[in-house]
């Protein structure tokens, strides 16, 4: 052993100790790839999901589109008619405008009261 020459499995490792661990590190990869994260099925699913959202995305823009031309053709006291629905159903106001909302009147018995209530 004195020329630095090995033999058997040593030898063998320590001429090829660069490719022996890239191979090792190939093979890790390969496992952690296909057994752990299911390489194939997962992209195959994602795309499978994509497709699906873009079709959603489609029918909802077709949606869209269609209730664009159903507020067109709206004639202007249509339009009235639906705010006016909206703002005594849904309570809503338009820009600077400001709500009040009246709620039930309690009557209550003034002779009650002391002379030091206030409002």
């Amino acid at each position: 052993m004195q020329n630095g020459t090995h033999k058997g499995i040593v030898g063998l490792v320590i001429k090829y100790k660069i490719s022996l661990i890239l191979i090792l590190i190939l093979i890790s990869l390969i496992k952690q790839n296909i057994l752990v994260n299911d390489f194939p099925n997962v992209i195959l699913q994602k795309q499978k999901t994509i497709g699906d959202l873009e079709l959603i995305n489609k029918q909802l823009k077709n949606e869209n589109k269609k209730l664009q031309e159903q507020i067109d053709g709206y004639t202007e006291e249509d339009l009235s008619l639906i705010e006016s629905q909206a703002r005594f159903k849904y309570g809503l106001i338009k820009d600077g405008e400001v709500l009040y909302q009246v709620n039930t009147t309690v009557e209550t018995d003034n002779v009650a009261e002391s002379s030091e209530s206030t409002l």
